[in-house]
């Protein structure tokens, strides 16, 4: 199984619009191509204008057969047009192919509101970083009533990247799992052992988002 990540930067004042194809057309031709959906975001705490949504295949083949057809489907390209009558939705799109780690989870989302977070490696110790995921991190955010979702490496993408998904009843919990997770002694121990050598981060970056109202579950 591979995930594709994709995130739509509207054209200003457009978000709703984008919103509106996928709920009443977009949805419709995945299914009718059968391209699995994991869930459809807008962020709570992030950038107000940017749509981020997850799809499934079973490998690249999968992937590039199921695409081909969406985009080729007439009936799709003049619904589409329709919605783009008065310019364009989209200004940008990004999008990356993610395999899940050993040691995640099955990706599931049974919480309110999610994070996505995005872990740029240093040089040499994405192996590290995951060895202190799976044998402390996950364990730690577990106790502190933060949900473990899916981690995730890029196949098409940035060699030394670790994304994740967690899980959070609201933004309130959030706040409260962090922080006290953060002041775990068990935490801070697992840290510094694994930093001996020099950090494991180079850069971090994290949007806390919420599911649509047409996103499967």
């Amino acid at each position: 199984m591979i995930y594709e990540n994709r995130i739509y930067t509207a054209v200003p004042g457009k978000l709703g619009a984008i919103n509106d194809r996928f709920a009443n057309i977009t949805i419709d031709y995945f299914n009718q191509y059968d391209i699995g959906m994991m869930g459809f975001w807008t962020d709570e705490i992030g950038i107000s204008n940017q749509m981020t949504y997850i799809l499934t295949f079973d490998d690249m083949g999968d992937r590039d057969k199921k695409w081909a057809a969406f985009r080729a489907d007439q009936g799709r390209i003049a619904a589409f047009a329709e919605t783009e009558a008065e310019g364009p939705l989209v200004a940008s799109v990004y999008n990356t192919i993610l395999e899940t780690t050993p040691y995640s989870p099955e990706p599931q989302l049974s919480s309110k509101v999610q994070e996505l977070r995005v872990y740029d490696a240093m040089p040499g110790k994405l192996p590290a970083l995951h060895n202190r995921f799976s044998n402390h991190t996950m364990g730690l955010f577990e106790k502190h009533g933060i949900e473990n979702v899916a981690y995730w490496t890029e196949s098409v993408g940035t060699s030394n990247r670790l994304v994740y998904m967690l899980g959070y009843d609201d933004v309130g919990a959030r706040e409260k799992g962090w922080a006290a997770f953060g002041a775990d002694p068990e935490w801070q121990k697992a840290r510094a052992k694994s930093e001996e050598d020099g950090a494991l981060v180079r850069e971090s970056r994290h949007s806390i988002m919420r599911l649509t109202p047409y996103s499967p579950r």
